[in-house]
């Protein structure tokens, strides 16, 4: 999960799209075409690039010459094309774009994916959802030419310029269109000489729109050694952010839940508040930075004589996060996160994650998490004994995502 909950804007509000105006004449409606701009039915395979170029080029004029207020896009085909910037031409159905990419049913090639910069135009009769800059969200259908997006609405047709679209989503406005869940699962085991085995889960569940976006999520680790439990340990997160600007964000909630049998920790709750921005946001580098102050409270399986049980504190957290998109199905996020304590300096922790992932299908990727968990003076347990400042995790796991 991208924490701080800074990934990909989408759109929001929930409701239904009304049909695009009519009201043109009759005689303005071009043969084989509905009064609203769309063919009754497809064209034709060897009549369809020249039909939409057709289509894209009498909108661009249009647009030039100023948008009426009833005006009815003449749309060239029932289907979706799409132009590469090598000129190639692509005919079948857009699912999203996001994070500058583009997801797009091609009627021949099937499923495709692909860099966004690589799309020079586009013509969907279809009603999706563009999102741009600005907390913006519009639901209609459409032509992106080099320059604009322009989008007949149930309003009329607006147009938007090209490098302010943030994202596409198939269909118009629906709650299920903002929301994403992660299931990873890990399993290792050795039988023979040595008995052990260890068990991995993470999931994360997310809702992200121009304006806000939350996440809850969830790690679980699991483990034995010749019958002897070596590893249990829970860790939850959740959030809440406010989108200021496209750098500034705000965090008025979150919160970090850690269970640790063997860091001797029967619950460490760090909820806070806090801001970050947008260092970066390209194709192929995301990075973070943010920082919060909160409450910490402690309670510990068991302490030595004279050592305070729970433990309340204040901290000011850090966090930096990183994305980096080596190819379109080769990913590296790393998160790090600090608690200064300030009343307690000795409960200073850090907890950072880096995990590698690569796409084997559209739902399915193969990930490799390395984890790394540390307090700077753990308190001593009853018996004597001090848990040791550091634990280190590596998992191979298999995770669906889906949304």
């Amino acid at each position: 999960m991208k924490q701080f909950i800074a990934a990909t804007v989408l759109a929001v509000s929930t409701g239904l799209f009304c049909s695009p105006p009519r009201g043109f004449a009759q005689d303005a409606v071009p043969t084989g075409a509905t009064d609203d701009g769309v063919p009754d039915e497809a064209v034709e395979p060897d009549q369809g690039v020249a039909e939409i170029e057709k289509a894209i080029e009498q909108v661009e004029d249009d647009t030039e010459a100023g948008l009426p207020a009833e005006f009815t896009i003449k749309f060239g085909d029932t289907h979706d094309w799409l132009r590469l910037t090598s000129g190639e031409w692509l005919k079948g159905e857009v699912h999203w774009m996001r994070e500058k990419d583009i997801e797009f049913d091609s009627d021949k090639l099937d499923l495709l994916t692909f860099s966004w910069s690589k799309v020079s135009e586009l013509h969907s009769p279809r009603v999706n959802t563009y999102v741009f800059e600005g907390k913006i969200d519009v639901a209609g259908r459409a032509v992106v030419t080099k320059e604009n997006v322009i989008i007949e609405t149930a309003d009329g047709v607006v147009s938007y310029p090209r490098d302010q679209l943030l994202a596409i989503l198939e269909g118009g406005r629906r709650e299920r269109n903002w929301w994403s869940t992660k299931l990873g699962v890990g399993l290792s085991a050795n039988a023979g000489n040595t008995n052990q085995g260890q068990l991995n889960m993470h999931w994360d569940l997310a809702r992200t729109d121009p304006r806000t976006g939350s996440a809850i999520s969830y790690d679980g680790t699991f483990g034995y050694s010749n019958r002897e439990q070596n590893v249990n340990r829970h860790l939850g997160e959740a959030g809440v952010t406010v989108y200021y600007s496209k750098r500034l964000f705000f965090s008025p909630a979150s919160a970090q839940f850690l269970n640790d049998r063997f860091q001797n920790l029967k619950l460490r709750a760090t909820p806070g508040a806090g801001a970050g921005v947008h260092v970066f946001d390209t194709k192929k580098v995301e990075w973070d930075l943010g920082g919060a102050l909160g409450y910490q409270y402690a309670r510990f399986l068991s302490t030595a004589t004279g050592v305070e049980n729970p433990q309340n504190d204040g901290f000011i957290s850090f966090r930096t996060y990183a994305d980096f998109d080596f190819t379109d199905d080769v990913e590296l996020e790393i998160d790090w996160l600090t608690n200064v304590i300030y009343t307690q300096i000795g409960l200073t922790n850090h907890i950072g994650t880096a995990t590698f992932s690569v796409e084997i299908t559209d739902i399915f990727d193969l990930e490799t998490t390395f984890k790394f968990y540390r307090t700077e003076r753990p308190p001593p347990r009853a018996d004597g004994s001090v848990p040791k400042r550091n634990d280190y995790q590596l998992i191979v796991s298999l995770a669906l995502e889906i949304g």
